[in-house]
């Protein structure tokens, strides 16, 4: 639990650092066309050079009209980047609006089939209860009341594939949610659909939902009717072929409903990324409408430190120094003005890609997931594909790994046992033998010294 907790974890923050990495981007590029740094220059070096070229009235009008300038370049900037976020903010609503109206569709398909496992129990009921009531019956001279089997297993098959073909139905609604509504202009007429058009197809939709009834119905009586035998013995041929109708349905039911609550989930993450932009961008422009109240407050400061006669009396001496003083102290806030106009040129374009970045993310809602087997592109759950990818990771974890572990160990093993140690085994005994063999020549070889010796000793004895 712990591992899962912290792989979580490092996924959400890498999910957020990908959303992250779109500001990043921005920041790295000039996000100031060359007419408006030309024209934030030009409004801050005319501030700076009034005081040279400009005396009197035009003195007091000049700075703090360029000052105002820049705190509407920024309060411009505060409007697009605010229209770009409401924009979003819809869009991402619209999304999550297509992807609750999935989940409302993917409910009713999941309450649809929910009586299609009872028409399993009560077919398999139906067919035990056919081989079991002929032999109970017969012993109490009732022989018809078994009939009843074959109708009730005839009666769930029907229930059953009525309830696959709502279910059916349910599930391609919710898959289709936002097609139309998220496609693209030129993308409409692939799933356009005239007023005779929608009217024939609908038609064609009831004829073959009472087509698949009677098909559903049909089958087993024909073949109980075609296998010779018994009445008893018709009838579980009828109750079993109704049976395995309705587990069939079941198995189609499942299918579909898996493949749709893939598409659904889909739909439902393609939401949350498109809220996630579009949160984004909101926070991106939250700083927009401070940039602009400083924007203006170095507009309104500019206009009223001009109006100090302190500022006059700089360049009252007629100096350079004077001149160049006044400049600066006129110059400052429509300077700081025009930074806060870049900055806040920044943030309404932080603000223009998150917005873009939540509508590509709402465009794909509009895939059309027709599970056409030539489609390779198909995100959604294939189910049979599904199952068999499921079995080759379990083969692989539970037997390929495991197995490429032990066989070279146990091969080693085997092979030290039936190949090293028995040979280990042969030269040890070859070697004993060998020592034993020289062991017996070294005695043979010492016993006449030793009975030379004796003798001697005993010659020497007696003399």
């Amino acid at each position: 639990n712990a591992s899962l907790t912290t792989h979580t974890s490092f996924l959400f923050v890498s999910f957020l650092l990908i959303v992250q990495m779109l500001d990043r981007l921005v920041v790295q590029k000039p996000q100031l066309s060359i007419l408006e740094l030309s024209l934030l220059s030009l409004s801050v070096f005319s501030a700076f050079a009034s005081p040279f070229l400009f005396t009197g009235k035009i003195l007091e009008v000049l700075p703090p009209s360029s000052a105002a300038f820049s705190a509407a370049v920024g309060i411009g900037a505060e409007y697009v980047g605010k229209i770009a976020v409401a924009d979003g903010k819809e869009v991402a609503a619209s999304a999550l609006v297509c992807a609750a109206e999935a989940e409302g569709f993917l409910a009713n398909a999941e309450r649809t089939k929910a009586i299609i496992p009872v028409c399993v129990g009560l077919g398999a009921l139906a067919a035990s209860f056919a081989l079991l009531l002929p032999v109970l019956l017969t012993n109490m001279g009732i022989t018809e009341i078994f009939l009843l089997c074959p109708l009730v297993g005839i009666l769930t098959a029907a229930v059953a594939n009525l309830a696959l073909e709502e279910t059916k139905s349910y599930c391609s609604r919710a898959m289709s949610v936002g097609n139309r509504r998220f496609a693209k202009s030129g993308l409409v007429g692939r799933s356009w659909l005239s007023a005779t058009e929608m009217v024939t197809q609908k038609s064609m939709g009831g004829v073959r939902k009472w087509r698949t009834f009677a098909l559903s119905v049909l089958p087993s009586p024909i073949i109980g009717i075609l296998i010779p035998g018994t009445l008893s013995a018709k009838a579980i041929v009828i109750t079993a072929v109704a049976a395995a109708q309705v587990a069939f349905y079941l198995a189609q039911a499942e299918a579909t409903l898996a493949r749709a609550t893939d598409a659904v989930a889909l739909k439902s993450r393609s939401a949350a990324v498109c809220d996630t932009y579009a949160n984004q961008g909101a926070r991106s422009s939250a700083i927009l409408p401070f940039t602009s109240a400083l924007s203006s407050l170095c507009a309104a400061a500019t206009a009223a430190i001009v109006e100090f006669p302190f500022v006059e009396s700089l360049s009252a001496a007629g100096t350079v120094q004077g001149f160049v003083s006044q400049a600066l102290v006129v110059a400052t806030f429509p300077a700081l003005s025009a930074l806060l106009a870049a900055a806040a040129s920044v943030s309404k374009a932080r603000c223009e890609v998150d917005a873009e970045a939540a509508t590509q993310a709402a465009s794909t809602l509009a895939l059309e997931y027709d599970g056409s087997a030539s489609d390779a592109n198909d995100p959604v759950l294939r189910p049979v594909q599904g199952v068999l990818d499921l079995i080759q990771l379990t083969v692989k974890a539970s037997l390929w790994e495991p197995l490429k572990r032990k066989v070279p160990r146990l091969l080693k093993y085997w092979y030290a046992k039936l190949w090293i140690r028995p040979r280990r085994k042969l030269r040890w005994a070859r070697r004993s033998s060998q020592q034993q063999e020289e062991e017996q020549e070294r005695r043979r070889q010492e016993e006449p010294l030793v009975g030379q010796e004796d003798a001697k000793n005993a010659n020497a004895g007696a003399a």
